[in-house]
């Protein structure tokens, strides 16, 4: 981009967003685990808040959802590496999602004390969350 551009860019919108993170390396399990609780447990925490369920608290489904991502992610983990090289990417990554949501689910209205409909609303809301920032972070 010529430096005028840029110039004019930045005059108009101060806050630049690059299209993506690029990397030469790919995201590290630990470095997904930690990503995957924080963005599901911020979204989360909104959705029960925007919502206004009973339950124990916003405060405890941000926890439960990022607590019933550190369950499952490992294994999540583990059945993508896997099923990636048998099975074709978009039907493994979805059946894969799919479980994970149900089990979240189940989880987060055990410990945030949610109606399981509502807890599995929460769940898909957030893991898209977590799983369109990832594919948008690793392109």
């Amino acid at each position: 981009m010529p430096a005028s551009c840029r110039v004019a860019t930045a005059l108009c919108c101060p806050f630049q967003v690059e299209p993506r993170i690029r990397r030469d390396w790919p995201m590290t399990e630990i470095e997904a685990l930690l990503l995957s609780a924080t963005v599901e447990a911020a979204i989360a925490c909104c959705v029960a808040r925007l919502a206004q369920w009973p339950c124990r608290g916003n405060p405890h489904v941000a926890a439960a959802s990022a607590a019933a991502t550190a369950i499952t992610h490992p294994q999540l983990w583990a059945v993508a590496l896997w099923a990636y090289p048998r099975f074709p990417y978009w039907p493994s990554i979805i059946g894969s999602e799919v479980i994970v949501v149900l089990v979240e689910a189940g989880l987060i209205a055990w410990m945030a004390g949610l109606r399981l409909d509502r807890a599995l609303v929460v769940s898909l809301i957030a893991n898209a969350g977590s799983f369109s920032l990832g594919l948008w972070l690793d392109g």
